[in-house]
This record gives C-alpha cells, structure tokens and sequence, in this order.
C-alpha cells in the first residue's frame, strides 16, 4: 500500500520582495485526492503553489509535510515525495523527450550513484501512462502543445513523489488537449493514489475532475471544501466579480458555472 503523505499550510504568508501576496493562508490537501487551486487573475494561487513546492520561502508561517516543515526537510528527500511542474516549463535547446523524462529520475541518485533497472522500468511506466514512448527520440521542440505536456507530465511520473503540484497544466492547450491532460491526471491518482493540487482557471473543468477546491481571494482562503460545497453564485460574485447561474453538470453531477454577460439577461420558463 502506497504511504499517502500529508501536506498542510500553517499560517502562510508569502510574496515577492517587500510586496506580500499570500496571508494567514490555512488549508490541509487531503492525500490521495486531487485539489484544484481557483480564483481571479494575480489572487495568489501560483504564489501558494510555488511557495508549496519551497521554491518562495514564506515571510510567516510554514507548509509542513507529515508534520514538519518542508524548509528543514533535505533538498533530495523532498524532491522524491513532492513533484512541481511549474507553468510553462522550459526545456534546454534540442534535448530529446528521453533524455528530459530521464531527469525525473536524478533526486533518485547520489553524487556517485550508477543508474539501475528500477529507473528504466519508472521511465518506461511514465512514457507508457502518458502514452509517450513514440516520442522517445522526438526532440521537444518539435511537438505539440498537447503532446509536450503530456511530455513532462512523463518527467514528473518518473520522479515517483506521492505528491504531484501542477501550475495551470492546462494553459495555451485547446479542449481536446485539456480534457487529455486532466484524465490523465485522473488515471494517475486512481491508479497509483498521487495526491494531486493543480491551478485551474476553467472553473467547470476544476469542479468536475476535483475532489477539493480552494478559492483565492486577494491572497486569502475564502472558500475550501467539495465542488458541491464551493462552486456557489455568492462564491463566484465576491472572487470573480461574475453574475452567474450555477447549475449540475449532466455529465458529471457536479456544480457547472454559467456566466451572464451584461447583452444577456436570465429567462425566465
């Protein structure tokens, strides 16, 4: 049985410089589920996400895992629990897709570690998921928007962390691609039991494939809990500033947002 770690946001403060963007932000990922991170443009939510992954350290507070505190864990033995793929990734010139998917595989090695049959069984199991091992000798440069994700989704499989952080994994792709990404991010959490946190900003693709929402709201919490529980219009008013008609997704059951332009007035049946 797969160890499902825990990660918990304890008083958080956190920004960039003298200007702070996160405060007093208190919110417990549920393991083995998958939490999407919502709210307006410049709310905080990639801020949150980055400071997560310890790459912003926080000015107050602290982001623990199991307990204690990510800045006092060792750089390695993070890097094997908890994955980031940051928003619009950047890969060196020409590097081919085995090559990058390879490097998920370094927080696994020492200085003078050899490489061994467990890292080639995880790389190939991450092509595989992701439906990726024809790309194997493509270089990056060349392939889609959809299939370059899906790329270094690969990279994050084969680092094997029980926690997985994406930052709008979905930005610049059209719904088919969108759709590809989040299913597989489904399958991977059904099948292996990755805890999942992703930034979103399609609210009704976030209700239907989360567990957990978190709503941003000027760098503070203002709603946490079951789609049902957050996707509200009250909710959507006071974070996005939007009249809007909540109704259920007939295809999932969920909360589905319907916005309502100015030009457009509800009709009433």
């Amino acid at each position: 049985m797969t160890l499902k770690h825990q990660l918990v946001v304890d008083h958080l403060a956190a920004g960039y410089g003298e200007k702070t963007i996160l405060n007093d932000i208190n919110v417990a990922i549920k393991p083995g589920q998958i939490t999407s991170i919502i709210g307006a443009n410049a709310c905080g939510k990639s801020t949150l996400l980055r400071t997560m992954s310890r790459l912003i350290s926080p000015s107050n507070g602290q982001v623990l895992l199991d307990g204690k505190s990510i800045h006092s864990t060792p750089t390695r033995q993070l890097a094997q629990t908890l994955g980031l793929l940051p928003q619009s990734p950047i890969a060196p010139e020409g590097i081919t897709v085995s090559d990058l998917v390879s490097r998920g595989r370094h927080p696994h090695h020492g200085f003078l570690s050899r490489w061994r049959k467990e890292d080639d069984e995880a790389i190939a199991k991450a092509l595989e998921t992701t439906k990726t091992t024809e790309l194997l000798d493509r270089e990056i440069d060349e392939l889609s928007g959809g299939q370059r994700q899906r790329v270094w989704i690969a990279m994050a499989l084969a680092q094997e962390t029980n926690i997985l952080l994406l930052d709008e994994p979905t930005t610049f792709l059209d719904v088919a691609h969108q759709i590809e990404v989040l299913d597989l991010l489904v399958d991977l959490n059904q099948t292996r039991g990755t805890t999942i946190v992703l930034v979103l900003h399609d609210l009704n693709l976030a209700a239907r494939y989360s567990d957990q929402l978190i709503a941003i709201q000027q760098g503070q919490v203002c709603a946490n809990g079951t789609p049902n529980e957050v996707v509200t219009e009250d909710m959507i008013h006071a974070v996005f500033g939007l009249q809007s008609q909540v109704i259920t997704d007939p295809i999932s059951g969920r909360p589905m947002v319907l916005p309502i332009g100015r030009h457009k007035k509800i009709k009433h049946t």
